[in-house]
């Protein structure tokens, strides 16, 4: 026999729709499936003063029992972070808790995951119409036994919720075959090839028989979709939420303007996500620096945008787009060394989030330079980000580019209070490292509200030297110098404090 503890809250606590999760509700669920749950032999012990009695748990009614499996339910989706719950461990406890289990499929959030061990067929058969979920991001050792059960998942498009699809061209090319018809309760699609050779899968132009009204998230990299087929599944998806599209090539290319079309039927969307492939061929022809635009489209939902591509390609896509929510954006260009960015600037513009930064964060890379522009409150509270990656390897390419950010964000970067320069993933090597000093002025020049400046180690000694040279229009606000890696060099220290001092005496505050 069975026992659980004696403190139980009453009914009424446990039918209180306004009860959190985390209250004596679920509280409530623990202490009856920690007792209960491993065994068919429910029972339970109650106390009435200091006798304690047993009382078998099919006194309580089936609504009680329903509102328990509930609570347990976001329990256990809590523990397994959004993971589906194990509920089939509830059905084989007994006849009733299966029934109440398969009555009530919608409110306890019931699905069949696909898996690699159990055969599909025989799963399918033995349960009623539950939502199916296929996930396989498994390794090559249970390849053929997870392609076998997909197969035959696939075969109840009217059942597909969720798609999660990981691996290489030629499987994701087979299971493509059967993604050919409508599927009307899909929510969820993600399909990445791990290829890193060779030209991209090519899905038919019937994916997903370009109708799938439930969609509220695709996720696709690594696959080429011609933009026909891409059109018309996403005009069927009006509550898409997510759209994540990586590593385009020429065969799923799609101008800006057909892009711009689409995303005016998606009132709802808050994250895109558009990653080029830098082989892309057709990313900058026919683009250029277009006229401003007088009819724009707001998405008035979309909080996150990401691009990766050419920045002609970008200043055409935000010389017509309005996103008023948006909070966080970042931008990854090319190997390009020389930018024009006049559209984007007037799109931040127009952004309230993005378009007065109090921190910049500058860090150089081996490949890379990432530049960070964030809006916060006194209180450190996140308001918007701006981030900027540009592939460059040496770093004097890398400072030239900064610079070119810079100067022509300089309208918005005058409440920037703390600017840092970090260090993030350099070699020791200094070869091609070799920065002319008036690179670093340069770079300095937006910066006039400055208080605040760190310099990672690697560049202490060149900017400290620079700056104690330069005149006094250089971060002529600055009142705290942070030099990491050199709190006990007395000659730094003291070059530092004389320049410091020097700002005090020209009037800075």
């Amino acid at each position: 026999m069975l026992g659980i503890p004696p403190v139980v809250p009453s009914t009424q606590s446990i039918l209180n729709p306004s009860i959190n999760v985390s209250t004596s509700v679920v509280g409530l669920s623990k202490r009856l499936t920690t007792a209960v749950f491993p065994s068919n032999g429910a029972c339970e012990q109650v106390t009435r003063g200091n006798i304690y009695q047993q009382r078998s748990i099919d006194i309580l009614p089936d609504d009680i029992l329903l509102e328990v499996f509930d609570c347990y339910r976001l329990y256990a989706k809590q523990l397994g972070r959004g993971k589906p719950w194990k509920w089939q461990c509830l059905a084989h406890v007994c006849r009733r808790w299966r029934y109440i289990l398969s009555n009530s499929p919608h409110r306890l959030g019931l699905r069949i995951i696909v898996k690699t061990r159990a055969p599909m067929k025989s799963i399918l058969d033995s349960w009623p119409a539950l939502p199916i979920v296929i996930r396989y991001t498994g390794s090559q050792k249970s390849k053929s036994k997870a392609l076998n059960n997909i197969i035959v998942a696939l075969h109840y498009p009217d059942r597909v919720c969720e798609i999660d699809l990981v691996g290489t061209s030629s499987m994701l090319g087979t299971l493509s075959r059967l993604l050919q018809k409508p599927f009307t309760t899909l929510e969820r699609i993600r399909i990445i090839s791990n290829d890193t050779i060779g030209s991209p899968l090519l899905l038919p132009d019937t994916f997903l028989g370009g109708y799938a009204p439930r969609l509220h998230m695709i996720q696709l990299g690594g696959i080429s979709l011609p933009f026909s087929a891409t059109r018309r599944l996403l005009e069927s998806a009006s509550d898409l939420v997510t759209l994540e599209l990586h590593h385009i090539r020429d065969t799923g290319y799609f101008s800006p303007e057909d892009l711009i079309t689409v995303l005016s039927t998606l009132a709802r969307l808050r994250r895109l996500s558009l990653r080029f492939d830098p082989r892309t061929s057709r990313l900058t022809q026919g683009t250029g620096f277009p006229p401003p635009s007088t009819r724009w489209v707001t998405l008035p939902s979309l909080n996150y945008f990401e691009f990766h591509g050419a920045s002609e390609y970008l200043e055409v896509l935000v010389s017509k787009i309005n996103l008023p929510a948006l909070r966080y954006f970042s931008v990854s260009f090319f190997n390009q060394l020389i930018f024009e960015i006049p559209q984007l600037c007037r799109f931040i513009g127009l952004v309230d989030t993005l378009s007065s930064p109090t921190e910049v964060i500058v860090e150089p890379s081996q490949r890379i330079i990432s530049i960070t522009l964030a809006r916060r409150e006194e209180r450190r509270s996140f308001l918007g980000e701006l981030c900027f990656h540009i592939s460059c390897r040496q770093l004097d390419w890398q400072l030239s580019s900064t610079t070119q950010i810079f100067s022509q964000l300089s309208p918005f970067l005058s409440h920037v209070r703390s600017l840092a320069i970090k260090r993030y993933g350099l070699s020791q090597s200094k070869e091609g490292d070799d920065v002319n000093s008036t690179q670093w002025l340069e770079l300095f020049q937006s910066f006039n509200g400055v208080r605040s400046l760190s310099i990672a180690e690697k560049f202490v000694p060149d900017v400290v030297q620079v700056l104690g040279m330069a005149t006094d229009g250089v971060l002529p606000a600055l009142t705290l110098l942070n030099l990491e890696g050199y709190h006990k060099s007395a000659s730094v220290q003291e070059a530092a404090q004389l320049l410091l001092e020097a700002r005090r005496r020209s009037g800075a505050r």
